[in-house]
């Protein structure tokens, strides 16, 4: 085994180590070039079963990624990036790949998300420009791109009744009040305009270095409903935006969109708060499911602010008024029931 540097984003991780495999593999990989490794760094994953690491040789960096075959779909991430890079969507560069293994070896977009800027001088900056792509991501088309169906959203959404509510809070006398705040919810999510959507453009999966935009974690996009990636970006669950900095970002979008360009900001910024919510509530039965059934505890803090999110969010509609009583239920019942983490 190679030995590697601690992963201190994760304190339950003292050593982090790569396979004498792997190691060669990416040796060979960069014969052709005359190069050769010198450093390794593990990186931070998101909710997958992938491994990153940053490989540093004499003249570059380069990104080394284990993706699992029988967990992942490569297939979707090699057609989907091909398809994005056509479209001059800011994707890393395939150096090589092993399909068997699930090892690539890519080019390096750089070490700053966009979490890396909230909060300081250069938010407005990154925050622009990863608005700026989001009508040239809504162009995309490959026939991989599937459509994002109401079967496909319903699924998500009971992820939150069925890992977090029932399996971690034990609160399963919901069904058919949870049931029925899902078909308004994606009755009215899926009425709006479609078109290709990253659908996970959150602050960790869009890099921003050096004025240069980077796009990862694509390989799950569809052809879905317009307001996602926009929601996915101001109403992220590891960031909490000013409500005022939400509607001016909104607004701006909706100037550079054609689609929404003569709408009305009321109707939009609804649309916004339900797609957001769709997704929050996928979110937290993900992160529950993350503990539950992965034994990863690293995406459990983000719970609470995402609850706190949603009940902000829901209260603002009467017609989602049983969905806060759930969202208070539940918030009063993680915060008995909240699993210890490091």
């Amino acid at each position: 085994m190679i030995k590697l540097c601690n992963a201190g984003y994760n304190a339950c991780v003292k050593e982090i180590t790569l396979t004498k495999e792997t190691f060669s593999w990416c040796q060979s990989a960069l014969s052709g070039s005359t190069e050769s490794v010198r450093d390794i760094s593990l990186l931070k994953a998101e909710a997958s079963h992938r491994s990153f690491y940053r490989i540093t040789t004499e003249k570059r960096s380069l990104i080394l990624m284990e993706s699992p075959p029988k967990k992942e779909r490569n297939d979707l991430f090699i057609a989907i990036g091909a398809a994005f890079f056509a479209h001059q969507i800011p994707v890393a560069s395939l150096i090589a790949h092993e399909e068997s293994s699930g090892r690539f070896l890519m080019t390096d977009l750089g070490a700053a998300d966009l979490e890396s800027h909230y909060g300081k001088s250069s938010q407005n900056a990154a925050l622009k420009a990863a608005i700026d792509l989001l009508p040239k991501v809504a162009t995309a088309s490959a026939e991989h791109i599937a459509p994002y169906t109401k079967e496909r959203m319903h699924e998500e959404l009971h992820i939150f009744y069925h890992w977090f509510m029932v399996k971690m809070l034990g609160l399963s006398g919901y069904q058919d009040t949870f049931d029925g705040i899902c078909e308004i919810l994606v009755d009215d999510i899926d009425a709006q305009p479609t078109c290709c959507i990253h659908r996970d453009y959150h602050c960790r999966n869009v890099l921003y270095n050096q004025k240069k935009l980077g796009i990862v974690d694509f390989q799950d996009a569809l052809r879905g409903p317009l307001m996602y990636d926009i929601a996915s970006l101001l109403r992220d669950c590891y960031y909490t935006f000013e409500e005022s900095q939400v509607d001016s970002w909104l607004a701006y979008f909706m100037s550079i969109t054609p689609a929404l360009t003569n709408a009305s900001f009321t109707t939009t910024k609804q649309r916004f708060d339900w797609t957001a919510i769709q997704r929050q509530l996928k979110a937290i039965g993900i992160f529950a499911r993350l503990h539950l059934r992965d034994g990863k505890t690293t995406h459990l803090r983000y719970i609470a602010p995402v609850l706190d999110q949603l009940l902000d969010q829901t209260r603002r509609y009467p017609e989602l008024h049983a969905l806060p009583q759930v969202l208070t239920r539940c918030a009063q019942a993680f915060e008995f029931a909240r699993p210890q983490t490091p």
